[in-house]
């Protein structure tokens, strides 16, 4: 496949246009910012807008407009490109919080004059804001070509489309890797071939460091990796050498939103969970639970809990075979509930016991983990996920090798937002019965 180049030296033309974009959407966020607090006043007053609430915003407009195209500015709002919408989005919420947050700090301080100014229209604006200014500017830029990742690919191997997707790419072969310094503009590196020399090794610790490029790696060179690591005996932290640590906040948002999230899912469904352990409890013999133990991170061992969906001792008739379609081992209750999720409902105690997350790798059970040996790596590397990428890609019955494409991505991409998203799109797939 032949990519087109972004390695080349600067067009005086091109950086003029991109000037004049930058400047046409300052300009036009300036009305927006304005448009913003305008309506504001209507949502909170409607047309009957208190005599003394809007004389402050008329004589202070231009200092609070002056302090929010200030945040965006300090955040880069007005770059010439963007790696994704998400990229986009995150700058303008920084931008505007900040610019809240100073606007009404500078209300408070002149409150003589502009003390009557509202609180509560800060905050309407900062959400109409949010929404006008990230919208329109998404609309500008792709219409100009300026929301777009540039993927540097080192080696000759194949990549997976699912990481070049709507991406400007440009391939570089493994002696060239130096050439990268002299092209900061770069979001992501994928490596597609093993790299021996030391030397371009470093210089990519430099470039992780330094200017905050992600490193991923094709799957055949990942699952050499791991291949190695495991045979030398030390499998346990090889995910670090290669993809890095999440920093420590990361890891701690992560956390919260499996605590908070599963807590509150919890307390909502318990009329739920209730009546579905009684129904479970009179429809069939045997416990209303099914445990099974399971693989999590760093290859700890834990129980994994579900709503049993088969008749009593269904492991002891057929081994560990997975449930077919009529599945005599099913019980009637037990297909409505696979076929609604809700048998995955009690794997919120894994997750706020810390054995699991709401997304990762699905955990295997212990008989695959053995016989598929790539597995193993995988499943060592993070914590199990009630969902992730493979539930809301594709189907529940995928091949251990196709489970696996999935997997690495979320490992090497893993974050917050990425989290998150995957939860949203995991709604419509659950309704729609497909993945799983």
């Amino acid at each position: 496949m032949i990519y087109p180049s972004f390695f080349h030296a600067t067009d005086p033309h091109k950086t003029h246009l991109a000037m004049s974009m930058r400047t046409i959407l300052f300009l036009i966020n300036v009305l927006l910012v304005n448009a913003g607090f305008l309506s504001s006043f209507l949502v909170r007053y409607g047309l009957a807008i208190p005599k003394r609430s809007f004389p402050p915003y008329e004589n202070s407009f231009v200092f609070l407009t002056l302090i929010y195209l200030s945040a965006l500015v300090f955040f880069r709002v007005y770059k010439s490109r963007f790696k994704s919408s998400w990229d986009l989005f995150k700058r303008v919420f920084c931008g505007l919080s900040l610019g809240t947050l100073l606007s009404i700090a500078l209300v408070y301080v002149f409150r003589s004059k502009w003390g009557a100014f509202p609180t509560s229209v800060f905050i309407i604006s900062f959400f109409i804001n949010l929404i006008l200014i990230f919208k329109l500017n998404q609309l500008i830029l792709k219409s100009k070509d300026r929301i777009k990742k540039r993927v540097a690919i080192i080696g000759e191997g194949d990549v997976d489309d699912v990481v070049t997707r709507k991406a400007e790419v440009e391939r570089r072969r493994v002696d060239e890797i130096e050439e990268l310094i002299e092209y900061p503009d770069i979001d992501e590196i994928v490596i597609c071939e093993k790299i021996q020399d030391s030397n371009a090794l470093n210089l990519l610790t430099y470039l992780v460091q330094k200017m905050r490029i992600e490193v991923v790696f094709s799957p055949a060179v990942y699952m050499k990796l791991l291949s190695e690591r495991i045979n030398s005996g030390n499998s346990i932290h090889f995910l670090s050498t290669f993809v890095g640590t999440k920093p420590d906040v990361e890891e701690f948002l992560i956390r919260s939103l499996d605590v908070f999230g599963s807590a509150l899912v919890l307390l909502i469904c318990v009329p739920l969970l209730t009546l579905i352990s009684l129904l479970i409890k009179f429809s069939s013999r045997g416990p209303v639970l099914y445990k099974q133990r399971r693989a999590g991170k760093d290859g700890r061992i834990f129980t994994l809990y579900k709503f049993r969906t088969m008749i009593k001792d269904a492991e002891k008739l057929s081994a560990l075979a997975p449930a077919l379609k009529d599945d005599p081992r099913v019980t009637r209750l037990g297909r409505w509930l696979r076929r609604t999720r809700l048998d995955e409902l009690p794997q919120l105690l894994n997750v706020l016991r810390g054995e699991m997350s709401l997304v990762g790798p699905r955990p295997e059970n212990l008989y695959r983990v053995e016989i598929h040996k790539s597995l193993q790596g995988l499943r060592l590397a993070v914590r199990p996920g009630i969902t992730g990428l493979a539930q809301i890609r594709s189907f529940y019955d995928l091949k251990p090798r196709q489970k696996i494409r999935y997997d690495y991505l979320y490992i090497q991409q893993r974050s917050l937002l990425l989290n998150l998203y995957i939860l949203v799109k995991t709604v419509p797939v659950i309704f729609s019965k497909k993945g799983w």
